[in-house]
């Protein structure tokens, strides 16, 4: 008798683990492109098409919890990625290590839809040197921020073997540390293949389970970055530290609108103050308004900012675009990252950490 309640008891054990599995993808994939020359002095040295090679790792995400997270069945994981410029004497070739998040909009049957964000570091052979590379202007550090969004369609031969198409759009930057700083913006054509472990075919989840929140939201937050006090040339960084604070309004389940106000101190911006001898202040200030996606527990935000205050003779724009990320890493908690931007010129990233308030 003991021993049939104690096999009872295994094999519900067994089939509880069994049930928590998460398939695993094994993965390799060749990229193609070409480089968007966004200035005109970039033109000369973006004439070529790049290609490349990817291998990764992933998990598809299929528990109740990990659902919530986006509304979605998903995959995240690492991968390694080798990028050929096709130019080796000004541009070289990067080497990006990466983690990427990858939502789901369609799981049944064998033809699968998907968006997948990808942030990590990349590591360039050839960078600007005055003397020896003064034409490279996208890349002045061998150590660079690298940030991907692709749409995916995914084809399952069977439950072990599966193909994908990938448009990707890609972008290296160094976030403002050092100038030259234009940054690189080169799209690809990917096609990988896929081999899977464990896999077993998605089923709906219940209704209750895709309930949010319609009511506002209130952040606080602060953010901070390293800048350059020398736009056009190597120098010592500065800190740049900030606050913000906002609302956020859902107006479906994945739509909001969103309003605040942030304003930073930049010791870059007061160090160019003294070299130019100009009496500008390096404290801004702006109001934001934009346009948020909230799926689950992500965030992305796109935002204009209008100045309120600003030193005029560093910065003669007044107007700005950010882009955040925010990822809620607890209940209230929000970690992210954000780039702003001055039209097609990107000018810096900073690193985020926000208290929403429901």
């Amino acid at each position: 008798m003991n021993k049939t309640i104690w096999f009872i008891i295994l094999l519900c054990i067994y089939q509880v683990l069994q049930a928590q599995v998460n398939p695993k993808f094994y993965s390799v994939k060749s990229h193609y492109g070409f480089i968007i020359a966004h200035t005109p002095d970039l033109k000369p040295i973006s004439q070529t098409e790049p290609y490349g090679f990817q291998i990764e790792m992933s998990k598809l995400r299929t528990s109740d919890k990990a659902w919530k997270t986006c509304f979605c069945y998903g995959r995240t994981g690492f991968s390694f990625t080798y990028f050929n410029y096709a130019n080796p004497d000004v541009l070289g070739s990067s080497y990006n290590l990466i983690y990427f998040v990858e939502p789901y909009f369609t799981y049944k049957g064998p033809l699968k839809f998907s968006l997948r964000g990808s942030i990590g570091a990349t590591y360039l052979d050839t960078i600007f040197d005055e003397e020896s590379n003064p034409t490279n202007l996208l890349f002045s550090t061998r150590l660079s921020f690298y940030l991907s969004l692709s749409l995916n369609l995914n084809y399952h031969f069977n439950s072990k073997y599966a193909i994908n198409l990938s448009a990707n759009y890609n972008h290296i930057s160094n976030g403002g540390q050092k100038q030259p700083n234009k940054g690189m913006n080169f799209p690809t054509v990917s096609i990988g293949f896929d081999k899977i472990i464990d896999y077993t075919p998605l089923k709906p989840k219940p209704e209750e389970l895709k309930q949010y929140n319609r009511s506002w939201s209130y952040y606080l937050g602060s953010f901070a970055s390293l800048r350059s006090a020398d736009r056009e040339a190597e120098s010592t960084n500065h800190p740049l530290i900030g606050l913000m604070a906002g609302a956020l309004k859902p107006l479906s389940r994945i739509n909001g609108f969103n309003l605040g106000t942030e304003l930073w101190y930049d010791w870059s911006d007061r160090k160019i103050a003294q070299q130019l001898a100009v009496d500008d202040s390096s404290f801004s200030s702006a109001i934001t308004l934009g346009h948020h996606f909230s799926v689950g527990d992500f965030y992305f935000l796109q935002q204009f900012g209008v100045y309120m205050t600003r030193p005029k003779n560093i910065q003669p724009n007044w107007m700005y675009q950010r882009y955040s990320f925010w990822y809620r890493i607890a209940n209230r908690w929000t970690i992210g990252a954000s780039l702003i931007t001055y039209g097609r010129r990107a000018d810096h990233m900073d690193g985020r950490l926000i208290y929403v308030l429901n």
